[in-house]
């Protein structure tokens, strides 16, 4: 559409998520998620059409009516938490693709309107109770939240993904088997434990995987059992008998120590208790933070087991070759191309 080179992309992107991550902060995430709002989906159509506009060449007041268009696309509930329902699955795409429609629109001189953020109506005060609008422009300029991102390494809610470094160090340091597991206390934040810990009878019961993915209980078994959580675990664990028996040992509370450091961190804690005595673990900085990123190997890794299906080694090999060499691209589209399944 636009020719864009690899840097193109990835300042494009860069732009939008500094909208989106310091937008999510002058809501306050706590709140927002209070409400019911999945802020991944209600901000993510704001990063997206700032990153669409971008590489549109939009001028200052085409990313404001952008930004006003964005404002009546700004949508996503959490409600799938009560029944496992696949709207998550459909958030952060319908998002990018409603972002960049926002953008074109725009583009063609669709106008929005102003003060899509701070006006009477705008997102602020009609997504969250207590916003902090100064939280959006701190440091602007001079922090980049994009360096702050995390990658997840497990196909679960981020919330999991500390205590799941933690049990997975311990069952390799100590040799823990299921058969031996009496009980599991996993602590996270306030925040965490309304997501993957409450409520307890349908965290340690989960049907479909949606349900395992929220499910503190349902991960931490998938790990004691496997010392990994990679995406075919779902369809294969939630109808294990043995992993479900497991899932039920395990307790997720609120931990102190967790709830002082976010949002800062993600941290998580972990008590195992086994017929060989009691193993404990504090992970502060979950795998995929800044501080703690993954390897060149464990990206490869992840992108091969999620393409494996659909693309042949070589074009793994090459695509994934492409994407962290993204710098180097003169035009976008000949490595995304590769993503196609054709002669596979």
């Amino acid at each position: 559409m636009t020719k864009a080179s690899g840097r193109d992309l990835i300042a494009a992107c860069v732009a939008g998520y500094e909208i989106q991550v310091r937008l999510s902060y002058a809501l306050n995430p706590s709140d927002h998620y209070d409400r019911g709002f999945h802020p991944t989906a209600t901000c993510g159509v704001f990063g997206a059409a700032a990153a669409a506009g971008k590489l549109l060449g939009l001028d200052a007041a085409g990313i404001v009516s952008a930004f006003g268009i964005a404002l009546s696309q700004a949508a996503g509930s959490m409600q799938f938490l009560a029944d496992g329902a696949w709207t998550k699955r459909s958030h952060v795409g319908q998002a990018a693709a409603n972002g960049l429609i926002c953008a074109t629109l725009a583009a063609e001189g669709f106008r929005g309107p102003k003060e899509a953020f701070e006006g009477n109506w705008g997102f602020l005060k009609g997504y969250s109770p207590q916003p902090e609008p100064e939280r959006a422009v701190e440091n602007l300029g001079e922090k980049w939240e994009t360096m702050e991102l995390a990658v997840k390494p497990y196909p679960s809610c981020r919330y999991s993904h500390a205590p799941l470094d933690g049990l997975i160090a311990l069952r390799q340091a100590h040799q823990i088997t299921p058969e031996e597991i009496q009980s599991v206390e996993v602590g996270v934040s306030s925040t965490g434990h309304k997501l993957i810990g409450a409520p307890e009878e349908l965290k340690t019961n989960p049907v479909s995987v949606v349900d395992g993915q929220f499910s503190m209980p349902f991960c931490a078994a998938v790990v004691l059992s496997e010392g990994n959580l990679v995406w075919d675990d779902y369809p294969t664990h939630l109808k294990n008998s043995s992993t479900l028996d497991l899932c039920r040992k395990v307790r997720t509370l609120v931990d102190e120590r967790a709830e002082s450091v976010f949002p800062r961190e993600m941290s998580g804690s972990v008590n195992l208790k086994t017929s060989r005595g009691d193993f404990q673990t504090f992970i502060e900085v979950p795998k995929g933070e800044p501080g703690n990123f993954m390897s060149e190997e464990e990206f490869r890794n992840k992108f091969n087991g999620l393409c494996q299906p659909y693309l042949n080694e070589n074009r793994r090999e090459e695509f994934s070759d492409s994407l962290l060499g993204l710098e180097k691209a003169e035009e976008v589209a000949s490595v995304f191309s590769m993503s196609t399944m054709e002669g596979n």
